[in-house]
């Protein structure tokens, strides 16, 4: 699969705001992550939500081409975008569509590794297939949410196996990590994994993939490796939590989101100062970028953004489309001129952690799946 072109047709008749995305640091992030785990543990790139907002295509090709070995979402939909887009690479679909005759024969048609959850959807899967299909089994050992509950899923395993047409191919769980984290609680879940593992094996279960530990997990401790790991975050950055990645990053994903000047004016209101949208004052001067809410800016920014290089705070919250800035301390500031909201201008800059602290965000992720569709993306290509 080829990666789409670095800027889209979209972009060259949107409104002048641009996401511009690395896809030479995700590359590096997945050959640190190869060099983490090593060569013997698959990696599987848990690509959710359109890669976490990077862009599907270009993410999947770009970690591939770096060493991942296969890919992972919930959605059918984006696993049949990937193979129409002419991706090769075993897709493994999480739970998140219902067991259809339908769901059935895109795993057949698009060669996809559905999940299964229950002996139910197991048994659609089994009298609608035409052939041998593989599939994953999903197993609960902590986050309590979808999938067979640790102590129960070898014999359900078991019973999934015997039915025609299904080979379980994989077996996994997501455990759940608290903040800050317990290991001790960590360790509970992953021997849970581990004793339903050996158990398979008494029965004389041969499950290729073992699989738990993500982005997260990961980033606590290399014991949850078994023989396959599915990060996603990990691939665009710096991994927010109670423990960093294992490795310094000096570059990440999210490169830089800007906007331009299409509006410049100065301000002397005299009536109804009270009433006015933000705080004025005589011979305030005003800019006005076209992003707002409906684009995401609401959650996007640190209270200031860069012009000519200098930072200029932003006057009020983001309307539908705009957000205005004031401009009264950067008189050379022109319709046209770049507005920096994340990334470096001149001298400065204004990094994604001053926007994740500013906003409260959990993680750097946060803010790629923050930018709506309507921001034009550009991608500059691995090295």
């Amino acid at each position: 699969m080829k990666p789409v072109s670095a800027v889209s047709d979209f972009a060259l008749h949107a409104r002048p705001n641009l996401f511009e995305i690395d896809l030479g640091a995700i590359a590096q992030f997945t050959r640190r992550i190869r060099e983490y785990v090593g060569k013997e543990v698959a990696i599987c790139a848990a690509l959710k939500c359109n890669a976490y907002g990077f862009g599907l295509l270009q993410v999947a090709h770009t970690v591939l081409a770096a060493g991942a070995d296969m890919l992972s979402m919930v959605d059918p939909a984006n696993a049949l975008e990937l193979r129409r887009a002419g991706e090769t690479a075993p897709i493994l679909v999480y739970p998140g569509a219902l067991a259809t005759s339908q769901s059935v024969s895109d795993a057949e048609v698009f060669d996809l590794i559905p999940t299964l959850i229950d002996l139910d959807s197991a048994t659609v899967y089994s009298r609608c297939a035409t052939k041998p299909l593989r599939v994953a089994v999903k197993v609960d050992i902590g986050q309590e949410r979808l999938g067979f509950p640790a102590e129960e899923a070898a014999e359900a395993i078991a019973a999934i196996a015997r039915l025609p047409n299904l080979k379980v191919h994989i077996v996994n769980a997501h455990p759940n990590v608290p903040s800050p984290p317990s290991f001790d609680y960590l360790d509970w879940q992953l021997g849970r994994f581990d004793a339903m593992c050996r158990e398979l094996e008494a029965k004389g279960l041969d499950v290729p993939i073992r699989m738990v530990a993500s982005s997260k997990i990961l980033s606590l401790s290399r014991k949850a490796c078994f023989n396959a790991v599915d990060p996603g975050q990990m691939f665009f950055g710096p991994f927010r939590a109670e423990g960093d990645v294992p490795w310094p990053a000096t570059r990440q994903a999210f490169a830089k989101l800007t906007s331009r000047l299409i509006h410049v004016r100065t301000l002397d209101r005299k009536e109804f100062l009270a009433q006015a949208p933000f705080p004025t004052r005589p011979h305030m001067r005003l800019g006005v970028m076209p992003i707002g809410s409906a684009d995401g800016m609401g959650q996007l920014h640190c209270g200031e953004v860069l012009v000519c290089g200098r930072r200029a705070k932003l006057l009020g919250n983001p309307s539908l489309e705009h957000t205005r800035l004031d401009l009264s301390d950067i008189l050379e500031a022109k319709v046209g001129d770049e507005v920096v909201i994340i990334g470096e201008q001149g001298r400065d800059r204004i990094t994604t952690d001053a926007v994740v602290a500013h906003q409260r965000h959990v993680r750097i992720a946060d803010l790629a799946l923050a930018i709506r569709p309507s921001i034009p993306r550009k991608y500059s290509e691995p090295e």
